[in-house]
């Protein structure tokens, strides 16, 4: 599940990329029993570095990001998204690598991870495509929209 606040921010931040630079940023929210719901996506930051084919986000603004979600509403970093401006939206091998590398990082206890990857329709409008990212799979989901019933208070719950 994701809030529409994410989607409009990943949406915004995505249209950036028509300079043909990667960008993208955080995801925040929570991992509950009854599946993952995303409260807030990030942007890049001041400090982002953006190529034509990398993305690395400005960690600072992302530890701030998390810092603010985790005292709001006890969101916490469940995964990030970035775009592919050139390329359709699945994972790349850089992606993939980066994503096994979360979730074997035992210090994150990542149990499993979600990528939000933006591409671009003909038109030039923004696409997402989900995945979720397990130790032995990565898969794509379909990712809906929030509804107020899914709201629960029996999250599994990471250190911030």
């Amino acid at each position: 599940m994701i809030d529409d606040v994410a989607l409009t921010t990943m949406v915004r931040e995505a249209a950036r990329s028509v300079d043909g630079l990667e960008t993208g940023g955080i995801l925040l929210g929570v991992d509950s029993t009854d599946g993952m719901l995303i409260r807030h996506a990030g942007g890049p930051g001041p400090k982002a570095q953006r190529g034509e084919r990398t993305f690395l986000r400005d960690l600072d603004h992302a530890q701030n990001l998390a810092r603010s979600a985790w005292a709001e509403d006890g969101s916490q970093w469940v995964g990030e998204w970035h775009t592919h401006p050139t390329g359709g939206p699945s994972p790349s091998e850089v992606d993939c690598r980066s994503y096994m590398r979360h979730l074997n990082d035992v210090d994150l206890g990542f149990e499993e991870f979600v990528a939000i990857i933006a591409g671009f329709d003909s038109s030039g409008g923004v696409i997402l495509a989900t995945w979720l990212i397990e130790r032995d799979r990565i898969r794509p989901v379909a990712a809906e929209k929030l509804t107020p019933s899914f709201l629960q208070t029996n999250s599994r719950r990471r250190k911030p």
